[in-house]
């Protein structure tokens, strides 16, 4: 009788271990982010040898939960967002309007990704003009743990004002043009005044040419929810209170 009274009395123990190795291995939040940023293609390649070409395929890196990442779609032909492992295509219409689809099956000329499992959030302080962005993502990012000296993702969340953005058309493309404001008027740009929308940007001090324009350390897209759309940010001013997000490393807050 002590024996069966002793298992029945392990039983819920038992049942409890089990859940809580369970939920350890499984819970995304529980694994840091690697550090890893990929890189598939290059702005000047793209820009200046007029190679636009996929060169990777959105469905073989979906799905998957955690995927971060920016880009511009094959041939020119429209932007690519990724957010939390849903792609938002962005093509452009007539009569200066785009068309976003969620559907990945698609390739890319550029596409910059991380994988993150967890976020760490903070607040903005201050108002950011979008001249100051890419230093106070800097002085953010360094406050939250962040290697300055290594390509990282981030997030920002929340009601912006300003907000401009621009959707590739390459078939707008002027025969030989290459520079950044070629690609400019061969696009279809949009403004708000203000906006509700999600940020995704990547950060990198020594990438100016491979995914950053030349003078920048951010690569940065919008995702709108009503109405749905989608694009490269141009311009953004970020109000005070505003969240940010940096991906959960080893030893960050």
């Amino acid at each position: 009788m002590m024996t069966q009274r002793f298992l029945i009395a392990m039983v819920p123990c038992l049942l409890l271990a089990c859940t809580m190795d369970d939920h350890d291995t499984t819970a995304p939040d529980a694994r840091p982010w690697d550090g890893k940023v990929r890189v598939h293609g290059a702005l000047r390649a793209m820009m200046h040898e007029g190679q636009t070409g996929a060169m990777v395929t959105l469905d073989s890196m979906l799905p998957n939960p955690h995927l971060y990442a920016v880009g511009a779609l094959a041939d020119l032909s429209g932007e690519v967002t990724i957010g939390g492992g849903k792609a938002y295509l962005s093509y452009p219409e007539a009569e200066g309007r785009t068309e976003v689809t969620t559907r990945s099956a698609a390739g890319a000329a550029l596409l910059v990704s991380a994988v993150v499992p967890s976020w760490q959030s903070v607040s903005t302080r201050h108002a950011i003009r979008f001249e100051e962005l890419d230093e106070e993502i800097a002085r953010l990012a360094a406050a939250a743990g962040m290697s300055l000296d290594r390509r990282f993702p981030f997030l920002l969340e929340g009601d912006f004002e300003d907000l401009h953005w621009h959707v590739i058309d390459g078939s707008r493309l002027t025969a030989g043009g290459a520079s950044h404001e070629d690609h400019g008027a061969a696009s279809i740009k949009t403004k708000r005044d203000r906006a509700s929308a999600t940020l995704i940007g990547l950060y990198s001090q020594s990438d100016q040419g491979v995914f950053t324009h030349m003078g920048s350390k951010t690569h940065i897209h919008c995702v709108l929810a009503d109405p749905l759309a989608t694009g490269h940010v141009d311009h953004v001013n970020i109000p005070l209170g505003s969240a940010v997000k940096f991906p959960a490393v080893p030893g960050g807050l």
